[in-house]
């Protein structure tokens, strides 16, 4: 007995809408990326221009104690840009979630309104179709935010990397220090030692 002729499964193909809402959610992804990258190179840039050995040369004892002097000024303006970008990433994620919960409200009372099918109706499933039906915006939101979060994350970094520079140049300044004290270079020559730079 032959076995019943079964229809085939048509998939059907996502609407024109659907893809151009996803398109548009990979298009914000990635401007906030392109965004981010050049936060991160700019940050990084300054951070090397404020390195003493950015020129891979001995530094001077003279070059030490600048570094010395204008670390706290770094360290204040990175504390700043800390507090800054983490009030940018709370404002962000405050500006996602009020969306999405409002979303959901509206979806959540679309299914009340059908009556006894809305108990069948599980909280993901209307998760899910806030997320679809409402990608464009959320998709915006949730890239600000990401692109918020990664940037108080990235200063974060700069600023223990900076606490951790300064224990560098504290130890290097002690070396110097202590080798110019046993050579008598200190006391011969001032200016040698720690003033060749203030004329």
């Amino acid at each position: 007995m032959s076995e019943p002729v079964k229809r085939r499964q048509v998939v059907k193909p996502p609407d024109e809408v659907s893809i151009l809402n996803l398109l548009y959610k990979e298009k914000t992804y990635e401007d906030a990326e392109e965004e981010l990258i050049k936060f991160v190179n700019e940050q990084i840039s300054a951070m090397n221009n404020n390195l003493l050995f950015k020129n891979m040369v001995e530094p001077t004892f003279y070059a030490l104690n600048q570094s010395l002097m204008n670390y706290e000024s770094i360290a204040i303006g990175l504390t700043s840009l800390y507090v800054t970008a983490k009030f940018n990433s709370k404002i962000a994620e405050e500006k996602y979630e009020d969306l999405y919960a409002e979303k959901y409200a509206e979806e959540k009372m679309k299914q009340v309104s059908l009556g006894k099918l809305a108990q069948f109706t599980s909280a993901k499933e209307i998760e899910m179709a806030v997320r679809k039906n409402y990608l464009t915006e959320l998709s915006q939101l949730k890239a600000e935010w990401i692109k918020a979060e990664s940037k108080r994350s990235l200063i974060e970094r700069l600023s223990k990397n900076w606490e951790s520079y300064l224990w560098v140049l504290n130890s290097l300044s002690k070396n110097a220090q202590a080798e110019a004290n046993a050579s008598g270079i200190g006391s011969k020559n001032q200016k040698e030692f720690g003033d060749e730079g203030l004329e």
